[in-house]
C-alpha cells in the first residue's frame, strides 16, 4: 500500500503543469518553523502550515485535488537541498490525509544544508498540479550552511612606523572565537589563521617568516574554544617607498572558511622624506566659477568660466594681465552646465589646438559637446566638433572633464544628466568614461560593450558624475573621481570596458562583473571633483600623492595608494577658500586649483618645499 502511495504521489507531481485556472484552490500562509542554522551536508526536517481558504478540500493522492509545496517558478535551483522530495521543485504534499476549507495544511519535508556556506533563500509556494498554483505571499526558508567558525576583533598593538627596508617588531592581533567550534593550531580545516584580505599577494616579498605569501601567521594558542580569545603575530618589512601602507587582514579557516570581515587592518607607515612646506598664491580673482585652468607650453594661461568665457591670460604669475575674453559661441549656463574642461593638445607648439568641453544648443537640442578650437594670437577660432552627438546636457551631472593620456588620446568624462537609465546604457554617452582620437574618430582599441551597436567612443560605463581624471605618473593608469547621489563619492581605477554599477550599485559591493571603487566616502558625500598626482623632490614624502577637490567639504584631500587602494590621509584647506573644483599639476612642479563659489571666485596655485 505504502508503495502504491508513492507512486500515485509521484504521478500527480509529474502531471500537467499548473494552470492559471480558480477552481476553489486558495491558501494562506499560517507558520513555519524557525529558519534552519546548519553545518554543510546535515539535515533537518521542515514544517509549514498553510490555511486551505478555498472552497475545495484538498485530498492527497488524489489527481486534481492533491496540493503540493513547489518551488516558485518549478526551479530546480535547489535541487542541493532535496531529500526524499516529491521531486526536484516539489518538496512535500500535505501531512494530512484531507485538508477541508477553512482547516489547516501542513507541508513537512527534509532539507540537505548545500556544501558552499552561505545564505540560501528557498521560495516556496501551494500547487493543485494540473489546475492552478495557489496564492504567492513571498513565503521562503531562509536555509545557513553554516560551519560554526566565526570570530570578533577585539585589539592589535600599535601600528608601526618604520625606516624604509627595516623589519618590524612582533605586530600581534587578537581575536574572540565567537563560533560553535574550537580552532585547533595544526589542523588543516580547522587552524585559525590570520590571511590577507582576498589572497593578496601584494606583501609577498615583505613578509618576514610568514607561513606563505598572504599568511603572515597561525594561532598562538594550541586550541581556541568558543567564547575564548586567539591571537596572531607576526613581522613585516618596510617598504622602500616612504608613504602609509595598508594591510588589510581577515581570519580565515583554510581549506573551510573566511571568518567575519570586520575592516580590520594594519597600517605602516614609512618614513623617510620630509612633509611639504606648502605655500598659496592667488593667480587671479574676481571670476565667476572659473570651472578648469590649462597652463600652455608658451607661458600663457587659459581659464573657463562656466557662463561661457574661455579667458587668456599672459602668464601664470599673480595677477597676470588679461590678454582675451573668448566666448564659446552657444554655451548656455544652466545649473550645473555651461563651459566646463579644458585640455590642450600635446602637440600645441605645432598645432595651437585646445579642446573644451561645453553644454550648448545645437540643432534644436541642448547637448554636451566637446569642440576643437585653434587659438590665433589671444583669439579663438572654432577648428571642429570632436563629439557633437550623443551626449544629453542638464542643469545636472555632466561630467566634462577633458585630458589627454599617455595615449595621447583624449579622455572625457560624461555624468548621466539626472538620469539614471544612462549610466547602463551602452548606446548612449552619457554615465560614461570616454575615449577619442583628437578629431573625435573612435581608437580602434576601445572596447566593445555587450548590447552596443559596436565600437563606440565608451571606455568605462556605469559612472554618475565624474569631475576627475588623472594618470598616475610612472605607470599611466587612469584614475577617475566621481560624485555619488547621497552616498558614496568615489575614485576608480579606469579598466577599458568595465561597469563601475551606478545605478545597480553604490560603493564597494564585490558584485561580478562589476568593478569596485578603490575608494569610497561611505554613507557620507564630500562633492569629490577634480583631483590630479604630484611627482618631485619638492613635495618629499608627498612626492606620488593624488590630490582632490571637494565642493560640499571646501577642501582638498590628500590620498596615498597602495596595493590597489586608495586611502584619504590629509585635510587641507578645510573652508579656507570655499568650494574647490579644478586640480591640476603644472609643468612647473606646482597644483592649480579653482574656487567654485559664484562670486569673487578665483585660481589658486600651491608650490612645496622642503624645509
Amino acid at each position: 500500500m505504502v508503495g502504491a502511495l508513492v507512486i500515485v504521489l509521484a504521478t500527480l507531481a509529474a502531471a500537467v503543469p499548473a494552470a492559471a485556472v480558480d477552481a476553489g484552490f486558495h491558501s494562506a500562509w499560517v507558520g513555519q518553523d524557525s529558519w534552519p542554522t546548519f553545518a554543510p551536508g546535515m539535515t533537518v526536517s521542515y514544517s509549514l502550515r498553510f490555511r486551505n481558504t478555498g472552497t475545495t478540500t484538498w485530498q492527497r493522492g488524489v489527481a486534481g485535488k492533491q496540493v503540493n509545496l513547489g518551488v516558485v517558478d518549478d526551479s530546480v535551483a535547489f535541487s542541493e537541498m532535496a531529500v526524499g522530495w516529491i521531486s526536484a521543485n516539489r518538496t512535500a504534499t500535505t501531512v494530512e490525509a484531507s485538508v477541508a476549507p477553512g482547516a489547516i495544511g501542513t507541508f513537512t519535508f527534509t532539507i540537505k544544508s548545500p556544501a558552499r556556506l552561505g545564505v540560501y533563500q528557498l521560495p516556496l509556494r501551494p500547487v493543485a498540479d494540473g489546475v492552478t498554483w495557489l496564492e504567492h505571499q513571498g513565503v521562503y526558508v531562509l536555509v545557513t550552511s553554516d560551519g560554526g567558525y566565526h570570530s570578533r576583533w577585539l585589539g592589535q598593538t600599535t601600528v608601526p612606523d618604520l625606516a624604509p627596508g627595516v623589519t618590524s617588531e612582533p605586530i600581534t592581533l587578537t581575536f574572540r572565537n565567537t563560533g560553535g567550534k574550537p580552532w585547533v593550531r595544526g589542523v588543516l580545516g580547522q587552524e585559525a589563521r590570520i590571511g590577507i584580505k582576498n589572497d593578496e599577494l601584494t606583501w609577498a616579498s615583505l613578509g618576514v617568516s610568514w607561513l606563505s605569501g598572504s599568511r603572515p601567521a597561525a594561532q598562538t594558542e594550541a586550541m581556541v574554544a568558543p567564547g575564548a580569545e586567539a591571537t596572531f603575530t607576526f613581522k613585516v618589512k618596510a617598504p622602500t617607498t616612504p608613504s602609509t601602507y595598508v594591510l588589510a587582514l581577515r581570519p580565515v579557516i583554510d581549506g573551510t572558511v573566511w571568518m567575519d570581515d570586520e575592516g580590520v587592518f594594519v597600517a605602516v607607515t614609512v618614513s623617510g622624506g620630509a612633509l611639504p612646506r606648502l605655500t598659496v598664491t592667488t593667480l587671479q580673482s574676481g571670476l565667476r566659477i572659473p570651472w578648469d585652468v590649462a597652463p600652455l607650453p608658451d607661458g600663457r594661461m587659459l581659464v573657463s568660466e562656466r557662463v561661457g568665457n574661455l579667458l587668456v591670460y599672459q602668464s601664470t604669475a599673480p595677477g597676470a594681465a588679461q590678454l582675451a575674453n573668448n566666448p564659446v559661441v552657444g554655451t548656455r549656463e544652466n545649473g550645473e552646465g555651461g563651459l566646463m574642461g579644458i585640455a590642450v593638445d600635446p602637440d600645441f607648439a605645432l598645432n595651437s589646438f585646445v579642446y573644451v568641453c561645453a553644454s550648448r544648443d545645437d540643432e534644436g537640442q541642448y547637448r554636451n559637446q566637446v569642440l576643437r578650437y585653434k587659438l590665433v594670437g589671444n583669439l579663438i577660432a572654432f577648428d571642429a566638433f570632436v563629439i557633437r552627438r550623443g551626449m544629453v546636457a542638464a542643469g545636472n551631472h555632466n561630467g566634462c572633464r577633458l585630458r589627454f593620456g599617455p595615449d595621447r588620446k583624449l579622455w572625457v568624462t560624461m555624468g548621466d544628466a539626472g538620469d539614471l537609465r544612462n549610466a547602463q546604457d551602452p548606446n548612449a554617452l552619457n554615465g560614461k568614461v570616454l575615449r577619442v582620437n583628437t578629431d573625435g574618430t573612435i581608437p580602434a582599441d576601445n572596447p566593445i560593450l555587450p548590447g552596443s551597436t559596436g565600437r563606440s567612443a565608451i571606455y568605462t560605463l556605469g559612472n554618475r558624475n565624474p569631475q576627475g581624471l588623472a594618470f598616475e605618473p610612472g605607470t599611466g593608469t587612469p584614475y577617475e573621481v566621481e560624485h555619488g547621489d547621497d552616498t558614496h563619492d568615489e575614485i576608480n581605477v579606469l579598466v577599458a570596458g568595465g561597469n563601475y554599477g551606478y545605478p545597480l550599485f553604490r560603493g564597494p559591493v564585490g558584485r561580478p562583473g562589476y568593478i569596485d571603487p578603490v575608494w569610497s566616502s561611505g554613507n557620507v558625500t564630500l562633492a569629490t571633483s577634480g583631483g590630479d598626482f604630484v611627482v618631485g623632490p619638492q613635495w618629499g614624502a608627498w612626492s606620488g600623492s593624488f590630490f582632490v577637490a571637494t565642493l560640499k567639504e571646501t577642501d582638498l584631500r590628500r590620498f596615498e595608494l597602495f596595493a590597489g587602494t586608495a586611502r584619504q590621509t590629509n585635510i587641507l584647506f578645510d573652508n579656507t577658500y570655499g568650494r574647490l573644483r579644478s586640480v591640476l599639476f603644472g609643468s612647473d612642479g606646482a597644483l592649480y586649483l579653482t574656487t567654485s563659489n559664484g562670486t569673487a571666485d578665483r585660481v589658486l596655485r600651491i608650490t612645496a618645499a622642503q624645509p
